[in-house]
């Protein structure tokens, strides 16, 4: 029968106790609520009493300030003419008025420069004192009226002081004086009246600004500093600060409760207010409280006893079952002994005692033998098993878990999950998980009671250090009023290698392929490229990246494509082709020898076909050359759309096609023997000859240059190739120039595609990432808020999945299109990639034009379209994050409107959310 705490051993003794402690706080309660009820209506009365006289207080302080102002304003009235640029006749002005004199400790008069130019106190000896620059200065200034200032430290004094400043216009309404009068805080005549009407013995008035700082108190130490700056809190200190008139009970700094007042003037920012000592002024009810709760106790005490005789009659039975109930716990009897055969409630109480211990008995059985068959399981389970608490402490850890990180169980069991098997560069993550679990949140974030499992690949840590990969699959549910966490671990160390493996041979053929000077393909059945080579960038002048996905019609024409259809079609039946042709690319002809080889799959299907074709123009340009007779390569280089020319060692030309002519407007036939510097100018001669002189060693150069062609600047290139001797001597150098102002172009367009998005056609990533750094220069530059939507379109994969990704794409284009038509024309939409688009709102308003640029997105997204002939709408999530200045980089900008995204899934999607994380 023991029982912890203060109740004694007993039953009896139990409840003759509780009948005390019951009839004790009876007439305790009774006792106390009348004297709360009559403590009220005596804090009422105390309270209004106070307020009452803190009012009258308060109006009194009003009377003595709006009188001092009266005062100060009837200076400037009737000044004499001029007396406004004689600080003279200003000085005598102000020691004639003794009245203003004794009001005020001390009058200066300033300046329209803020410099003192009179004093109603010559004696102190005040030195020239600025006032341009100190608030009651430049205000009186520019709102041409007087006004109170705030409490300071008299450095005259070295009391506290408050100024009453007085403005004196000229005739034309400016402002020529500023009259400032000093109020001595310690000494001023209206503080004697207040202190005079403090509340009882202990309590005090006080008087402070709106802002805090004490102007009259009885510590004369706390006087010009915060009310707060002792430690502690003060309700009623605080409400007053915030506007509260009236009274109100609340403990100071220390701990002791008090009646407070407050009451504001009407004048200036001032506090009046009141302290009453709670201690005092209920100390009279404070010992009837202490006779009531004696007289209460006594009353308690003989109750107790009548009760103590009667319970112990009527518990007799019970103990008799108590003591069976101590023998069946120690074997001295079995369960039968606990059925006494009475017919009350104590016999339903032993009956009901002998079912639940049968019952128990046999539901131990089943638990006992459900567990060995779950730990069995486990141990002979083909992953790593673990299991912890919502504190990351492991409770299970199964013989595959031994194997894969080294641990025995022995050893895991009761430690941290992290230190043992998480990486120290993953942590932090871990432990924000584990957080979301302990607050009862899966990792997904759902919120069912029975977690599903997520599956991931992440690097866990084996006992030696090595990082292992493995496929996670954790779940969590709650069990006893807790979280308990459960993750199958599978070691993926060899399918990761095996990955490695092939992505690097993937890589050595990507390398090969893009090394080799010829171009190399690979098309599907349907003739759309799948992979293409870098050396169409350099040949053709086409982008790769733009190819794929495209048929060969879409990339180079339906002409090209007729041209080479028989080859192709011979390809598709499995023939391997060898074709040389002449062709015109980029304006300039090639021979291209091409090789197609069909890819034939195990069942002797064609799946698709390698495509290389080399240049071999050189080679065949060589034939020509040698075969062809000088007046032939004559022929040739004065068609060449490009100035070619020999030039000897004395930088003498020998030779130069017709092109001089086209581009220059020289006769070819006047060239020869001419020196160079004469027909290139001296300027470009001199910028030319540095290169011209470096092929004369037997290096063969190239550069660019600027030039006028056809009346425009035009960008040409210059080859310079070395005549070499037998000897290895230098005869000369022919010189080649083109003209590369076309190719500058194309290569400046494909530099502006490769920053746009293949199949919507707005800005890609890269884009993005320059106008965001941009755009936050700009923000923090100019001080102009700006925004980032992140944002895509919600169950996108059901598209996919159900209509196939062609009508996806549709699904990206047609979404792409309503978002640029939502946004304003200063605003950046990009695709990073699959459904996911990023919007720049630059010049928003904190959050109210940004949630409404975000909502009228959301609203354009849910009109229906079509696509393929099926009707068809989606709706999107959109997170957004304001950028917060200096100190918020990209990547924290940009995380943070992701986990503002997700926010709005978990919120049902087809929603926004603007990220609260803002300082």
């Amino acid at each position: 029968m023991a029982t912890a705490g203060f109740l004694p051993r007993t039953l009896k003794s139990r409840m003759t106790t509780v009948v005390i402690l019951l009839v004790l706080a009876a007439t305790t309660i009774v006792t106390t609520l009348a004297l709360m009820l009559a403590e009220h209506d005596m804090k009422a009365v105390i309270g209004a009493q106070q307020y009452a006289v803190l009012s009258s207080a308060a109006a009194y302080v009003d009377e003595q300030l709006e009188a001092k102002r009266a005062l100060l304003s009837t200076l400037p009235e009737g000044l004499p003419p001029g007396i406004h640029s004689d600080p003279a006749a200003l000085q005598a002005l102000l020691q004639s008025r003794s009245a203003v004199g004794a009001e005020f400790f001390n009058v200066v008069v300033f300046d329209r420069a803020g410099k003192m130019v009179a004093t109603s106190r010559p004696d102190l000896k005040e030195a020239s004192v600025e006032a341009v620059g100190r608030p009651y200065f430049d205000n009186t200034v520019s709102t041409r009226s007087g006004l109170i200032s705030a409490p300071f430290l008299s450095r005259l004094s070295g009391r506290p002081v408050v100024l009453m400043t007085q403005p004196v216009l000229d005739p034309q309404g400016d402002v020529a004086y500023v009259i400032a009068a000093g109020i001595d805080l310690q000494q001023s005549d209206f503080f004697g009246p207040i202190n005079a009407l403090k509340p009882g013995k202990t309590g005090f008035m006080f008087i402070m600004t709106t802002g805090g700082i004490l102007i009259h108190h009885p510590t004369p130490e706390r006087l010009l500093r915060h009310i707060n700056d002792r430690p502690g809190y003060n309700r009623a200190t605080e409400m007053a600060l915030k506007g509260f008139e009236g009274w109100t009970e609340a403990k100071n700094k220390d701990g002791n409760e008090g009646i407070y007042s407050y009451k504001r003037l009407k004048s200036t920012n001032w506090i009046v207010a009141a302290r009453y000592p709670t201690a005092e002024a209920f100390a009279p009810l404070i010992g009837l409280r202490k006779q009531a709760i004696l007289a209460a106790s006594l009353f308690a005490a003989v109750a107790g006893l009548v009760a103590w005789l009667a319970i112990h009659r009527l518990l007799g039975p019970l103990e008799k079952l108590r003591q069976r109930v101590a023998l069946l716990r120690h074997g001295g009897t079995d369960i039968a002994a606990l059925r006494s055969g009475r017919q009350d409630e104590i016999g339903e109480l032993g009956e009901a005692f002998y079912q639940l211990t049968a019952e128990r008995a046999a539901t131990q059985e089943k638990v006992l033998a459900s567990e060995t068959l779950v730990r069995n399981i486990l141990e002979h389970a083909p992953d790593a098993f673990v299991s912890t608490r919502a504190d990351g402490t492991i409770t299970e850890w199964n013989a595959q878990a031994e194997r894969t990180f080294g641990w025995h169980r022995d050893e895991a069991l009761g430690r941290n999950v992290a230190e043992l098997i998480v990486p120290p560069r993953l942590r932090s993550a871990h432990a924000l998980g584990i957080m979301r679990m302990g607050g009862g949140r899966a990792v997904d974030g759902s919120a069912d009671s029975q977690r599903r499992l997520q599956r991931t690949r992440i690097a866990a840590l084996h006992r030696d250090g090595r990082e292992i990969p493995v496929e996670l699959s954790v779940g969590t549910l709650r069990h006893d009023s807790g979280v308990i966490a459960t993750a199958f671990l599978h070691d993926i160390s060899e399918r990761v290698a095996h990955e490695e493996q092939i992505a690097a041979s993937e890589h050595r053929a990507r390398m090969i392929a893009d090394s080799m000077p010829a171009l190399v393909a690979y098309v599907d059945r349907s003739l759309r490229y799948r992979f293409t080579n870098d050396y169409y960038q350099q040949l053709l002048g086409v982008a790769p990246a733009g190819m794929l996905g495209k048929t060969i019609t879409e990339v180079f024409g339906m002409e090209v494509y007729l041209a080479w259809k028989d080859k192709i079609d011979a390809a598709l039946r499995g023939e391997r082709v060898h074709e040389e042709r002449d062709s015109v690319q980029l304006g300039r002809p090639l021979h291209l020898m091409t090789d197609l080889v069909p890819d034939v799959d195990a069942a002797g299907t064609v799946q698709g076909i390698y495509l290389m074709s080399m240049d071999i123009t050189q080679r065949r340009n060589a034939e020509l050359t040698q075969a062809a007779s000088e007046q032939r390569l004559q022929l040739i280089t004065d068609h060449l759309p490009a100035l070619v020319s020999y030039i000897d060692r004395d930088h003498v030309l020998r030779f130069g096609n017709a092109t001089f002519r086209h581009w220059l407007g020289l006769d070819p036939a006047t060239l020869a023997a001419r020196p160079l510097q004469d027909v290139m100018g001296a300027a470009a001669y001199a910028k030319t000859r540095p290169h011209l002189e470096r092929a004369f060693t037997g290096v063969h150069v190239s550069f660019e240059h600027r030039a006028r062609l056809y009346g425009d600047q035009r960008t040409l290139e210059t080859t310079f190739v070395p005549d070499l001797r037998p000897d290895g001597t230098v005869a000369g150098v022919y010189a080649l120039t083109q003209d590369m102002s076309r190719i500058k172009a194309v290569e400046r367009q494909l530099i502006e595609l490769a920053r746009l998005d293949a199949l919507t056609g707005i800005a890609n990533r890269r884009k993005f990432e320059e106008v965001l750094q941009q755009a936050m220069a700009r923000s923090q530059r100019l001080a102009r808020p700006m925004a980032l939507a992140y944002l895509d379109i919600d169950n996108f994969k059901s598209i996919n999945d159900s209509l196939g990704h062609g009508a996806g794409d549709e699904v990206l284009k047609e979404f792409a299109s309503r978002l640029i038509q939502a946004v304003r024309a200063v605003d950046l939409v990009a695709r990073l990639a699959g459904d996911e688009f990023i919007i720049v709102l630059e010049n928003v308003d904190r959050g109210g034009e940004a949630a409404l640029l975000a909502a009228k997105i959301v609203a354009a997204v849910r009109t229906p379209f079509s696509v393929a002939g099926s009707p068809m709408q989606v709706t999107t999530s959109i997170g957004v994050a304001l950028y917060q200045g200096e100190g918020d980089s990209q990547s924290s900008l940009i995380a943070r409107a992701d986990r503002a995204l997700y926010q709005a899934k978990r919120n049902g999607r087809d929603c926004y959310v603007v990220d609260a994380e803002q300082n």
